[in-house]
């Protein structure tokens, strides 16, 4: 992979990515909120960014793009012209190509009718906003639960070898709820534990691999027969939903479920 990715922590509990090549010092950055974190990087390594790159208007992942114009001069992709400071709209399909690496865009609504994520098949880089988490998926807020459902069905179908940088640490919180409250796991207990390990380890659980969230994510196995069996047969679920219900009936359930947690 040519491109390197720097994780930025923003506010609480959000990221942001600085996407950098050496040779050249190029960088790409995605959903600023804070824009201070974001120049010392690049004024410490030297690059300068060409480009931003926002997934959806909420102000978390927004808020930065004003103070990083001021310091830079730069373009700015975003799905929408209501994005204060975009120079290019982008939507499904398109593609964006720098000297360091080349982005997909792929329309992702549900969180927001807005998103998109961006998408590199040659550095295998998905940059997924707050349309998927590790082991969850964002909040439907604008959009319906069959259009997130959809989403996350055109994500599920990108290669499993995809690493996924996402907007929120939400990992651990994701995944005490699908233990807790969605499969059985007989060894839970550890599989937290080594969870919580490697945050605290790593400081940060991005990126994450698609093909393991094949297998764990509830929210991209609402088709699979042996997972809706795994949930409805879970005690916490026992007549709340049948293993016989759509798939859309199966997303609906968890996600509202999720909602309360």
């Amino acid at each position: 992979m040519n491109a390197k990715v720097e994780i930025v922590k923003q506010l609480v509990d959000n990221y942001s990515y600085i996407i950098y090549e050496k040779k050249n010092c190029l960088g790409i950055i995605v959903d600023p909120s804070e824009e201070e974190p974001i120049i010392q990087f690049l004024e410490k390594n030297y690059i300068k960014p060409v480009a931003i790159l926002a997934t959806h208007h909420h102000t978390d992942h927004i808020s930065g793009i004003k103070g990083i114009k001021k310091k830079f001069s730069l373009q700015v992709f975003s799905p929408s012209k209501s994005i204060s400071g975009t120079t290019n709209v982008v939507t499904e399909g398109q593609k964006i190509n720098f000297n360091f690496v080349n982005f997909e865009v792929i329309a992702t609504p549900g969180h927001t009718l807005d998103h998109i994520v961006y998408y590199s098949k040659k550095d295998k880089i998905l940059l997924s906003g707050d349309t998927i988490f590790s082991y969850g998926c964002g909040r439907v807020f604008e959009g319906t639960n069959e259009q997130m459902l959809n989403s996350l069905n055109k994500i599920k179908n990108l290669p499993d070898d995809t690493m996924v940088y996402c907007g929120h640490e939400y990992t651990y919180k994701n995944l005490e709820f699908v233990l807790d409250e969605i499969i059985y796991r007989e060894d839970k207990k550890i599989v937290k534990q080594k969870c919580k390990e490697m945050i605290s380890k790593k400081g940060s659980s991005m990126p994450f691999d698609l093909g393991h969230q094949k297998h764990w994510n509830p929210f991209l196995n609402c088709n699979d027969i042996y997972y809706r069996q795994e949930i409805s047969d879970f005690h916490k679920n026992k007549g709340e939903i049948a293993s016989d219900a759509s798939e859309l009936e199966f997303f609906t359930y968890i996600r509202e479920k999720r909602n309360g947690f």
